[in-house]
C-alpha cells in the first residue's frame, strides 16, 4: 500500500476525500438527479409541457426574475457593507480586529430563524423602524415594509454577509503590507495606494463573495417565506406551494432545474472571468 502511495501520491489525498464525496453523491446528487425525469412528468407521461407553461406564464417567469434580482442585490449591498469591514478586520488594530471577528461569528451562532423574526419585529407597520421614522416627521403614516420584496432582500443581506466578509478578510490578510507603504513611499496617497495595489489585489476574495451570496440567495427558502408572507414569491416558496400544497410535482421539480441551471450558468461566467486559481484564492 506504501509503495503504491508513493508511485500515485494522488490516491491518499482521494482516499480522504472519498467519505465526503459518497455523502454528496447519496443525499445531494442523486436527489437531484431524481428530480430531472420529474420535471418532465405531466399525468403519467413525459413531455415538456411543464418547461413550456413555465416560459409561457408571466407570472413564472417573474418569481425566477425576482429571485435572481434579489441574489443581485443581496451581492451589490453585502460588498458595500461589507468591503470596509473586511479591511478593518485585516488591518485595523488588534481590539478592533477582534471586536469585529466576534461579531461577524455572532451571526453563526444565532439561529436563523431568531434572526428573521427579529426583521419581522423590525419591519412591521407598528415596529421600530416605522416608530422611528414617524418620529422624525419622514413619513406621515406607517409605511408597508413586511412582506414585500424590501424585507426579503434585507433579511438576505443580513444573513449572507458574513460570506461576503470573510473571503475578503482572509484575502487581505494574505497582501503583503508592505506594498501599500511602498507605494505611499514613492508619492501615492492612501486612496491611490489602495486603489492601485490593495483593492486589485484583493479581487480573488471580492469575486468568491460574490459567487457564495447570490448561489445561496437562489435557493433561500424560510427567509422569504417569513418575511414575504407567502405574498412574494420568489423562487423556493413558489416551488414550496407546488410540491406540498398543490401536490404539482412536476411543475415544482421543473422550476427546481431551471433554478439549478441559473446557478450553474453563473457560475461558468464565474469561472471564465476569475478562473479556478481566483476561486481557489478567496476561499482558501
Amino acid at each position: 500500500m506504501q509503495k503504491a502511495f508513493h508511485k500515485h501520491p494522488w490516491i491518499s489525498p482521494l482516499l480522504m476525500t472519498l467519505p465526503i464525496f459518497i455523502l454528496l453523491a447519496v443525499f445531494y446528487f442523486w436527489p437531484m438527479f431524481q428530480m430531472i425525469p420529474l420535471s418532465f412528468q405531466i399525468d403519467g407521461s413525459y413531455s415538456l409541457g411543464n418547461y413550456a407553461k413555465i416560459l409561457a406564464e408571466p407570472t413564472y417567469l417573474k418569481s425566477i426574475g425576482l429571485t435572481i434580482l434579489i441574489g443581485l442585490g443581496a451581492v451589490v449591498i453585502t460588498f458595500v457593507m461589507g468591503y470596509p469591514v473586511a479591511y478593518l478586520m485585516a488591518t485595523g488594530k488588534p481590539a478592533t480586529r477582534k471586536t469585529l471577528t466576534i461579531l461577524i461569528m455572532l451571526s453563526f451562532w444565532t439561529s436563523l430563524m431568531v434572526r428573521t423574526y427579529s426583521w419581522m419585529v423590525v419591519l412591521q407597520k407598528n415596529g421600530i423602524l416605522n416608530s422611528a421614522l414617524l418620529k422624525l416627521h419622514l413619513t406621515d403614516e406607517a409605511l408597508t415594509l413586511l412582506y414585500t420584496p424590501f424585507a426579503i432582500l434585507v433579511g438576505t443581506v443580513h444573513i449572507l454577509l458574513p460570506y461576503m466578509v470573510l473571503p475578503i478578510n482572509s484575502t487581505l490578510q494574505g497582501i503583503d503590507k508592505n506594498l501599500a507603504w511602498a507605494a505611499r513611499s514613492m508619492g501615492a496617497n492612501r486612496f491611490t495606494a489602495f486603489w492601485k495595489i490593495i483593492f486589485p489585489l484583493s479581487i480573488p476574495g471580492v469575486s468568491a463573495g460574490v459567487l457564495l451570496v447570490f448561489v445561496q440567495s437562489l435557493g433561500f427558502y424560510v427567509t422569504p417565506m417569513l418575511l414575504g408572507g407567502g405574498k412574494t414569491m420568489v423562487a423556493a416558496t413558489f416551488i414550496d406551494k407546488q410540491m406540498n400544497t398543490l401536490a404539482n410535482w412536476g411543475l415544482g421539480s421543473a422550476f427546481g432545474v431551471l433554478l439549478t441551471l441559473v446557478a450553474v450558468i453563473f457560475l461558468f461566467v464565474y469561472l471564465k472571468v476569475f478562473g479556478t486559481k481566483s476561486l481557489k484564492q478567496g476561499l482558501f
